[in-house]
């Protein structure tokens, strides 16, 4: 038994030395960007690179540690076989990506992932694609790299499974064989923790290794292996060219731009200072049912129904999506979410889109972005340092005993930091802060307001004490000196299927998108104002950038919702796995893209706006195809 567990450690550190030279022969391969790194990144990127390569290397262990399991019965013969045959495979692919990346990163700026498998089909394309690769020096590297992995892996391993005790059959007695079995099963069981990154809630993903505000420090930190496969599984369902066809691409061009058409006439000003301070407060699961305010439940949000009458309340607000990662983007960067996809989990794409932390550093502003949670979450951290978020909290900056037991840190601790830490903050700030406990399983650190097991009534009490929380935030930051210089917009991350109202035929997914939004802080110079025109998290970037004077041409699927010269309509549209939601002045409808048909239906809404949301949603698909 000890000589096969021999064998599967020194095969996982095989592939563990593999990748860190395949990532040291990376930067080596672009030495003049390494050398722009300097020592301390250029060894960040190898170092927090090691937690990828150490999944790879556990995924690529798998197969072996159950043929070591087997050989307890099998003849050795066939175990070294096929672990042979195996790794020389996995070798081979390996140095094949290994060296394509080299090839493509140049010209892309990105890391090999599964889009050159599209050339397949089209080869007079992919031989185009490749005449700036130098094929000659690519393919000396490629045959050295696959000699030096094969003597690595005769050194390490290759001793090892000649081995006969290591890959034998056991003892004739059974229970002994079946032991080793147990064992070895075991062995492999354990492989799942290096495979998903750790025994963290948030299994490995982009995030997990960027460490810097530096993009190609990022990148180099990445296994290309990893990130291959990555793009081949989560990309399998979202469609490689635009699906959504039933409107010709004029048509929906021009209905777009109707739909998004401005006028002449600028915004009323509602700020009594041109450069204030901001604060985003982006309130997990915050759906209008919820907030007295709008007609949601009395007395869960008792604090937000009493803020709303001291600022601009916007009545009218629908998330674009119903994932954390769709509103984080539909927000900071206004772009809405498609059916299939999940922009931040694809960096390079995500970083092409525009950010309102990119634009406020570009004014000037300090950011930073707090959250109690982990930022590997959903590629959270990916997309904010891509976002130019200059100090970025997460859950490793609080202490464990203020945290619940699955998502991190409770909202008042959250809260209580970012109010201790504004003012050190130089001026003007631009801050982003997302709450979690009013995410499942709705843990918080205080009796339930609606006592009760029922899972409703946790999610009510959740909101009872975000909304405490909440409250208690802004009532100390008016005391602060700041507080006069500050906007503070608070709006919901995107709504909930709880709590189960029931609203009017028809109207059922148009109340779970239905969300919040609040503007308060010193700097505004007007009060309990509502703005009932219909909008999107799309609107906010650019409503915000407006009233700023900064500007927002880069946010091209959303509008200034206070501009009263505005030519085009009223409107929001909301998606979701198999379709699309518009809401406008007629009334409110969805639509089952796979079906082709309307599901649900309330007031006049027919045909134009079946037509507005196809047109959207190929517009907003065919963007995402070229980021």
């Amino acid at each position: 038994m000890r000589a096969r567990l021999s064998l599967l450690l020194r095969y996982y550190l095989f592939w563990v030395v593999l990748f860190a030279a395949a990532r040291l022969l990376f930067l080596l391969y672009y030495h003049s960007r390494t050398a722009a790194l300097g020592p301390s990144l250029a060894f960040g990127a190898v170092l927090h690179g090691l937690r990828m390569d150490l999944s790879v290397a556990g995924y690529l262990s798998v197969i072996p540690a159950l043929l070591l399991a087997a050989s307890a019965w099998s003849s050795p013969v066939s175990v070294r076989r096929i672990i042979g045959i195996y790794s020389g495979i996995a070798v081979a692919v390996v140095s094949l990506l290994t060296v394509v990346d080299l090839g493509i990163f140049d010209a892309w700026g990105s890391r090999l992932d599964a889009t050159p498998l599209q050339f397949i089909r089209t080869p007079h394309e992919m031989l185009i694609s490749s005449e700036s690769a130098p094929l000659i020096p690519l393919a000396l590297i490629l045959v050295t790299f696959a000699l030096f992995a094969t003597v690595l892996f005769r050194l390490v391993v290759g001793w090892a499974v000649r081995n006969d005790s290591a890959v034998a059959r056991g003892s004739r007695a059974p229970a002994r064989r079946l032991g080793v079995f147990a064992a070895m099963l075991l062995a492999t069981a354990l492989l799942v923790i290096p495979i998903r990154g750790g025994l963290q809630w948030t299994p490995l993903n982009q995030s997990s290794v960027y460490f810097s505000s530096h993009e190609f420090a990022n990148l180099a930190a990445l296994n290309v292996a990893w990130n291959f496969v990555r793009s081949l599984t989560y990309g399998r369902d979202a469609p490689e060219s635009n699906p959504y066809t039933e409107v010709s691409a004029t048509e929906a061009a021009s209905v777009v731009d109707s739909l998004l058409a401005i006028g002449d006439a600028p915004p009323p000003p509602l700020l009594g200072i041109s450069r204030p301070n901001v604060i985003i407060l982006i309130w997990e699961s915050l759906t209008a049912k919820v907030v007295g305010r709008l007609g949601g439940v009395s007395g869960v949000t008792p604090s937000l129904d009493s803020l709303s009458r001291e600022g601009i309340l916007f009545d009218s607000l629908y998330a674009s999506g119903d994932r954390s990662a769709q509103g984080l983007v539909a927000i900071l960067s206004g772009f809405p979410t498609l059916p299939h996809v999940q922009i931040m989990n694809t960096p390079d794409k995500a970083a092409a889109l525009p950010a309102l932390g990119r634009s406020f550093d570009g004014a000037g502003y300090t950011t930073s972005f707090y959250y109690g949670g982990e930022l590997a979450f959903a590629n959270i951290k990916a997309y904010l340092i891509n976002a130019r978020f200059e100090r970025i909290i997460g859950e490793d900056a609080f202490a464990s005993r203020d945290r619940n037991s699955k998502w991190g840190a409770h909202d008042h601790v959250v809260l209580e930091r970012l109010l201790a830490d504004v003012p050190r903050l130089p001026r003007p700030f631009f801050t982003t802060i997302f709450t979690l406990s009013s995410h499942e399983p709705f843990e918080i650190p205080m009796a339930p307001r609606f006592p009760g097991d029922d899972i409703e009534k946790k999610f009510l009490s959740a909101h009872a004490y975000t909304d405490r929380s909440v409250g208690q935030f802004i009532r100390a930051a008016e005391r602060e000196p700041w507080w006069d210089s500050t906007l503070v917009v608070i709006v919901g991350d995107h709504g909930h299927p709880l709590p189960r109202v029931h609203p009017g035929d028809g109207e059922q997914a148009s109340a779970r998108y239905h969300i919040p939004m609040l503007w308060l802080g010193g700097a505004l110079t007007v009060r309990d104002t509502v703005v009932h025109r219909i909008g999107s998290q799309t609107d906010i970037a650019p409503t915000l950038l407006d009233q700023l004077g900064l500007a927002s041409d880069d946010y091209h699927w959303g509008r200034d919702l206070l501009a009263s010269g505005e030519r085009g309509e009223s409107f929001a549209s909301f998606s979701y796995l198999d379709g699309f939601g518009f809401v406008d002045q007629r009334g409110r409808l969805v639509y089952d893209a796979l079906g082709g048909r309307v599901t649900q239906r309330a007031g006049a809404a027919g045909p134009p706006e079946v037509r507005a949301g196809l047109s959207w949603l190929r517009g907003a698909y065919q963007s995402y195809l070229e980021k």
